[in-house]
């Protein structure tokens, strides 16, 4: 299985050096073409309006408060953080232009995906395989980020945060690896989903206090410690004020049914996968990725605990990513199997937060000891994921066209008509569950901004 990263690499030969060459290349031009593809859709399919839950997390917007209020704001289970942060710098510049957010999920997504090679390229993958990356990050099932309720926070900026973490654990010097760390742990407890993240962390720092400690680094064992101090001030101050918020009305727990946990998980995982339908073969395929998530945890955990977190960083990262992705994903599915496993599970705006779990699969295989059966893994993976992701379906394409094309009618219906019920009386559209919105479309179109901005594009 994987081994501890060697200090030195041996020097490349001619023939070796060129197929390194070669393969960025080819990654580059894919990386490249996927996220104009993306760009490109963006362009098309995002509209100036803003949509559904857009209009309660603008609060603090409508407010006008202050930068606190942005980054504290919280909708449904989590804050809003630094990427509610950027949404705010990116409204001031464009006139609460809603497209701009659909922009912003985009091109941090893409600064994701770049964090991504670079911790891949850390942690040992090489060559072709690396081709992955763009296919995991910038994987066009994610479009409802684009085309519904555009919210940098909710996956896109918790993607860029946790690359840049593990990252972090390849900084030699302790002060500055665990200042960094514990900085990020922070903002990510603060941005939407980003909040597992620092569950995930504290675990890895406890077992690394406990190691150093153990072989009488007592200087060194402080300093976890005071990290760990500093991730739960975050998390104290994270509570300060927060309120449980399932965000759907017929939340319970437990569940009648728990085994459709499981399930659910397996749907996300199969729907990031581009398997939508739930037939049982897809099931079971679904429910053994899930498990084997499960194993990648344990067998790194297990590595790091016998070797030694600073000894195993590449084991660490891949624990790291499966951990996130089973807690993630249990939690979604506490919180929606009762919609139904089925339907619910195979949510768009999941993708974002299921690019770990194609990660660690991708850095277990591609940096297994047996050169021809990583190869042989990694190009299976490269191969099922381009199969099944580059192309939607057609029930992905009604219902991006139903998005797109309902926010575009609604809004030329209420221009005209400036009534929020004869506008989705007309258009057979809501852009709000209720028409409540009178106050908020007043403040935007006193200021011109958003679909009232008439110099921004539809």
């Amino acid at each position: 299985m994987s081994e501890s990263i060697p200090t030195s690499t041996p020097k490349p030969t001619p023939t070796a050096s060129w197929y390194e060459r070669s393969a960025w290349i080819v990654v580059s031009a894919v990386f490249l073409l996927l996220a104009w593809r993306q760009h490109q859709f963006v362009n098309q399919h995002a509209v100036n309006i803003l949509f559904w839950d857009q209009w309660d997390f603008y609060a603090p917007l409508f407010r006008e408060g202050s930068l606190w209020e942005i980054f504290k704001q919280q909708h449904g289970p989590h804050r809003q953080g630094l990427g509610f942060l950027l949404t705010d710098l990116l409204t001031h510049l464009s006139g609460w232009n809603s497209r701009w957010d659909a922009f912003g999920v985009s091109f941090v997504l893409i600064f994701a995906g770049l964090l991504g090679l670079l911790l891949a390229r850390r942690c040992g993958a090489r060559g072709i395989s690396l081709v992955t990356i763009p296919l995991l990050f910038l994987n066009i099932r994610q479009y409802e980020m684009f085309v519904n309720a555009s919210n940098i926070s909710h996956g896109a900026m918790p993607m860029l945060l946790f690359m840049a973490l593990l990252l972090c654990l390849f900084i030699e010097r302790d002060a500055l690896r665990l200042l960094a760390i514990s900085l990020l742990t922070f903002l990510a407890i603060f941005t939407g989903f980003g909040i597992f993240v620092g569950l995930v962390i504290p675990m890895v720092l406890v077992v690394q206090m406990i190691q150093h400690w153990r072989q009488n680094e007592k200087q060194r064992a402080l300093s976890v410690l005071l990290a760990l101090v500093a991730i739960g001030a975050a998390w104290a101050l994270f509570s300060v004020g927060y309120r449980f918020d399932p965000a759907v009305s017929d939340y319970r727990f437990p569940y009648e049914k728990p085994w459709e946990y499981f399930y659910f998980i397996a749907a996300m995982l199969n729907n990031f996968h581009g398997m939508q339908t739930q037939s049982l073969p897809v099931l079971i395929w679904g429910l053994t990725c899930t498990a084997f998530l499960g194993g990648l945890a344990l067998f790194h955990g297990w590595r790091i605990l016998r070797h030694g977190v600073l000894n195993e960083r590449r084991s660490t990262v891949i624990f790291c990513l499966a951990a996130f992705s089973l807690i993630y994903g249990l939690n979604t599915a506490i919180g929606r199997v009762f919609s139904g496993w089925q339907e619910a599970g195979a949510a768009s705006r999941y993708v974002t937060l299921m690019i770990p779990a194609g990660l660690a699969a991708y850095l277990h295989f591609a940096t297994l000891n047996k050169a021809i059966l990583a190869r042989t893994l990694t190009i299976a993976y490269v191969c099922f994921l381009a199969y099944n992701t580059v192309e939607l379906h057609t029930r992905d394409w009604r219902s991006i066209n139903h998005y797109s094309e309902g926010r575009r009618a609604w809004k030329a219906a209420y221009l005209e008509t400036r009534s929020e019920e004869q506008a989705s009386e007309r258009t057979h559209f809501q852009v709000y569950p209720a028409p409540v919105l009178g106050d908020r479309l007043r403040y935007l179109e006193a200021h011109r901004l958003n679909l009232f901005n008439s110099d921004a594009h539809p």
